[in-house]
């Protein structure tokens, strides 16, 4: 079967060499190329120790600038991401931001939420995600044992993940009563889960800012829900919280200063509930599935 040329080739990031074989798409169909960057290669790797090789970093070096070069447009997920794209070389107006959503149907907020139920009267503090390398939960487990004297504040750990087992022991070797594991919800329950509590952790490792965007931000401001920012205050995460009022920041890796946030949260309900607000109406306006998917396809008609 004979396809017909295309107008434009979309490539992403995953795997790390399909923006290459985007630029040789482009160059054998006479099209125009739109290269889709969702983690930025080879910094995340650099950033959280997953390529070590010299030679394979070359690689990845090569196969991304050879993708800049040929694109017509870079799409980018914040502007964190933007400026060091950007840093590289790439001209500022072939670099635009299209971030991504949550489907604001399906994740919304929830009262009475039955899961709250699980949890009693506690102020629920949450990490939901991959509990892997790059999480820097350890530091999560830090601020629980500063605050296991206060019996209002419960931790919960919602997934699964390489270093989950890690976790658990070094949990136990702390004796801390203050934080539970728990597994992965239903898709169809994670307004449920989201929802569950009063305000949400989102760790980056420290130097990972503009490599990637955790996603998991649009789905926690659907279910109406203020976070913690744990990075650099430059990371795109961190900017929404202070620039539109839905969470705060702490700088990566410092348990103190998350203890500290975490309290002063505790004693500041009326304040939560405004931010909660504020990100429930942030995901509808600019944030559900309908909005950026109408960015991304004029963005799509403007190359072509």
């Amino acid at each position: 079967m004979t396809l017909a040329r295309p107008d434009v080739v979309v490539a992403e990031t995953d795997p790390p060499l399909l923006g290459m074989l985007g630029a040789m798409l482009k160059r054998r169909h006479r099209c125009k190329l739109v290269y889709n960057v969702r983690d930025l290669y080879p910094d995340i790797a650099v950033a959280n120790g997953g390529v070590r090789s010299r030679t394979l970093l070359w690689v990845l070096r090569g196969a991304n600038r050879l993708a800049y070069e040929h694109s017509d447009l870079v799409v980018t997920l914040g502007r964190d991401m933007r400026e060091r794209i950007v840093a590289k070389g790439v001209p500022a107006a072939k670099v635009v931001v299209v971030p991504d959503w949550a489907d604001t149907n399906a994740i919304r907020p929830i009262d009475p939420n039955p899961m709250r139920a699980d949890f009693g009267d506690k102020f629920v503090v949450m990490y939901s995600g991959n509990l892997g390398l790059s999480q820097q939960l350890e530091t999560v487990l830090d601020a629980a044992y500063s605050l296991s004297s206060d019996p209002r504040v419960l931790f919960v750990l919602v997934g699964d993940g390489a270093r989950k087992q890690w976790l658990q022991e070094r949990a136990q070797t702390l004796r801390l009563q203050n934080l539970w594991f728990r597994p992965y919800r239903p898709k169809q329950r994670l307004a449920e889960s989201l929802g569950a509590a009063d305000l949400h952790l989102i760790p980056l490792a420290r130097a990972a800012a503009g490599c990637l965007v955790p996603s998991k931000v649009y789905g926690i401001l659907a279910a109406g829900r203020p976070y913690v920012a744990m990075m650099e205050d430059h990371a795109e995460v961190a900017r929404l919280a202070v620039e539109r009022g839905v969470g705060f920041v702490v700088p990566p890796g410092d348990a103190p200063q998350l203890a500290a946030t975490i309290a002063r949260a505790v004693n500041n309900s009326s304040e939560l509930k405004t931010m909660g607000s504020r990100a429930r109406k942030l995901a509808e306006q600019e944030f559900s599935r309908p909005t950026i998917t109408a960015k991304f396809e004029s963005m799509l008609e403007g190359v072509v």
